[in-house]
């Protein structure tokens, strides 16, 4: 009879073994963000699936977040405990600054520049001559770069860093609403994500849509307290709008419908708006626990449907238009003043 009791105090124990001691408070020192798993993972001593893991970390867990990569999480546990995760085991709803006042929103990649390529410049993935490459773009391509170092402009490929010679570039923009309050060609803000080359009908198709949307975005100027729908803006996603079908995705099925690759210009756009706390979003959904494969996990905002939307407002004191490009492979949206 003395079992259930012996085992009830070990299992206390064991609990008050994985807790924090009592008075001992945790080390934020470098804990950017909080939030908690969503998924049970293992923790890493690397950002590489293949290193040693460290124990694994329950869904539900609050960890603190110390680096934000593509693809993965520097983390600090309750415990004190350092190593690294896959971004998409991260329910990335939860993740809060831990001081809004100096870091962007979870998941923001603040872009400092914006280039403009010159004859034909590689897209590679080290900061290396010679390194693998991962796209080629061609003379005029728009791109938004996050930095420049040694002569190497560093953007986001998917889920992975990736870096242009800037002797490839014929013109390179500091961006920041400082600077485009000097002059209205600056740019506010801006993203690039990269879409699927390829000449089959559907991705063709695709492409075209992704077109139509950034001229559609022409149709409007915000001015201050204006919201842009994407559902009724940017769409109708029908014919007679200029899109035409191509592969969606439904209930996690790929099928054909209009205005398929919409999801990237809107995303693509979320991510621009990130970078300005000025833009508030009104509505946004991600695709689902996977995100999508073009961008970063927890970067995404899906349109579409009734609640497959975005919706934002501009809360600068000036009216503002947003801008897209679309060429070889790079989808580039900025946002301007238009005062």
């Amino acid at each position: 009879m003395k079992k259930p009791a012996f085992a009830l105090a070990a299992l206390l124990l064991l609990v008050t073994l994985l807790q924090p001691a009592a008075g001992q408070e945790l080390d934020m020192a470098g804990v950017k963000y909080t939030a908690k798993l969503r998924d049970a993972g293992a923790l890493l001593t690397a950002p590489d699936t293949d290193a040693p893991s460290l124990g694994l970390i329950s869904a539900g867990t609050r960890v603190h977040i110390l680096e934000v990569a593509p693809d993965w999480l520097k983390i600090r546990t309750q415990k004190g405990q350092e190593g690294y995760i896959r971004r998409g085991r991260l329910a990335e709803t939860t993740a809060r600054p831990v001081n809004p006042a100096l870091e962007p929103a979870y998941a923001a990649v603040p872009c400092a520049y914006l280039g403009w390529v010159k004859g034909e410049a590689p897209v590679l993935a080290a900061p290396e001559a010679g390194a693998k490459m991962l796209v080629t773009l061609y003379d005029g391509a728009r791109v938004a770069l996050i930095d420049v170092t040694s002569g190497w402009a560093r953007l986001i490929y998917h889920r992975q860093y990736a870096y242009m010679d800037t002797r490839q570039l014929k013109e390179l923009l500091p961006m920041g609403e400082h600077m485009a309050g000097m002059d209205r060609d600056i740019p506010l803000a801006a993203y690039t994500s990269f879409y699927k080359l390829g000449d089959d009908g559907s991705n063709l198709s695709r492409i075209r849509n992704l077109r139509v949307a950034c001229q559609r975005f022409g149709l409007y100027i915000l001015q201050p307290g204006d919201k842009l729908d994407f559902n009724a803006h940017i769409g109708p996603y029908n014919r007679r709008s200029g899109y035409e079908p191509a592969n969606v995705i439904v209930a996690g099925e790929i099928a054909q419908g209009y205005g398929g690759g919409t999801c990237q210009v809107s995303s693509t756009l979320y991510n621009t708006i990130l970078q300005l706390p000025e833009i508030g979003i009104l509505h946004r959904r991600a695709h689902g626990p996977s995100g999508a494969s073009y961008l970063p996990h927890g970067a995404d905002a899906a349109v579409g449907t009734e609640t497959q939307n975005f919706i934002i407002q501009n809360r600068f004191p000036y009216p503002v238009r947003i801008d897209g490009s679309v060429q070889d492979g790079a989808l580039t949206i900025a946002l301007y003043r238009a005062d």
